[in-house]
């Protein structure tokens, strides 16, 4: 089998290593990533993973959030270089094969599907974030919502088609040749969506008015977005996010009592075992530090994707 991955990113230097090489240590053969005008280093990064045969890079300078086309191009790419199945995947979202790597729960899929939808589960941000996201954020909400409160929809992973068509958000696909669409309890996607107030506000600055340029869709599309760029344009959104739960919240006792809310440190000790040693990451290093004295972090992730 050979396993594909999209990324859609801008602006995520903070995750974008991370992600593509813990995807790439589970089974991922390739990955396809479409930078949409990052201004910092998120480009570079995917370019190192490129110029080792590791990604394809995509500029898209289109600012109008054209995310179903965008992923839809990169699908279809996919199939068209020999995948048999394609992850769309977001950069805040790690896919964790409960046995094995991605490729074993996919391949038992029966043939008359044609994919598959994992589920997701928010992992709750701390108000003080000392070290990486992924690592530090270990607390796993139990019944996760989505930014206006309502369940949080699942992702998908589909067999690979010329023809097929990724829908808002990567929740679902449509192909004429791809049988329908599954369940599964192999797979669990942890979700970082809130990583810092300045991450999400920064995320909505720039993807809230990309929303609203982008005529191909209803007002119900990106409607989490579209709320939350008028809270920000308010001045409310900081009120928004400081309500949320937070690891470090001294009152986070009774949904940890209640199994609201549990620890889960299985990714988390992954990626310290398998992954950050080798991209010179740390739970002291957000982003590239305890590299080797002189290597910038563009240069420590080079190292790490070109042994």
């Amino acid at each position: 089998m050979k396993l594909f991955m999209t990324l859609l990113v801008r602006d995520l230097q903070d995750i974008v290593a991370a992600n593509i090489a813990y995807h790439l240590d589970r089974g991922v053969d390739h990955v396809i990533v479409t930078d949409n005008g990052s201004t910092d280093d998120t480009r570079e990064i995917v370019e190192l993973f490129a110029r080792n045969g590791l990604a394809t890079l995509i500029d898209e300078p289109r600012d109008d959030y054209d995310q179903p086309g965008w992923v839809t191009r990169m699908a279809r790419m996919a199939a068209a270089m020999g995948a048999d199945w394609v992850i769309n995947n977001d950069a805040d979202e790690m896919w964790w094969p409960l046995e094995g790597d991605l490729k074993s729960p996919l391949a038992r899929i029966p043939s008359e599907f044609g994919s598959v939808i994992a589920p997701r589960a928010n992992m709750l941000p701390l108000r003080t974030l000392d070290g990486h996201a992924f690592e530090q954020m270990v607390l796993r909400d139990v019944h996760s919502v989505n930014g206006l409160g309502r369940p949080l929809s699942g992702k998908a992973a589909h067999r690979a088609a010329a023809d097929v068509d990724v829908m808002p958000g990567n929740h679902e696909v449509v192909s004429p040749s791809l049988g329908p669409a599954v369940a599964t309890s192999e797979i669990l996607i942890y979700h970082y969506p809130h990583r810092s107030y300045e991450q999400m506000a920064h995320k909505i600055a720039l993807g809230g008015p990309a929303v609203e340029r982008n005529t191909n869709i209803s007002d119900e599309v990106f409607d989490v977005w579209r709320e939350l760029y008028k809270l920000l344009r308010a001045d409310r959104l900081h009120e928004w996010y400081d309500a949320l739960p937070h690891a470090d919240d001294p009152a986070l006792g009774a949904p940890l009592a209640s199994d609201d809310v549990v620890r889960d440190e299985r990714l988390a000790r992954y990626l310290r075992e398998n992954v950050f040693w080798a991209l010179g990451l740390s739970a002291r290093a957000p982003v590239l530090d305890d590299r080797p004295a002189g290597m910038d972090g563009t240069s420590a992730i080079e190292a790490a994707v070109s042994t």
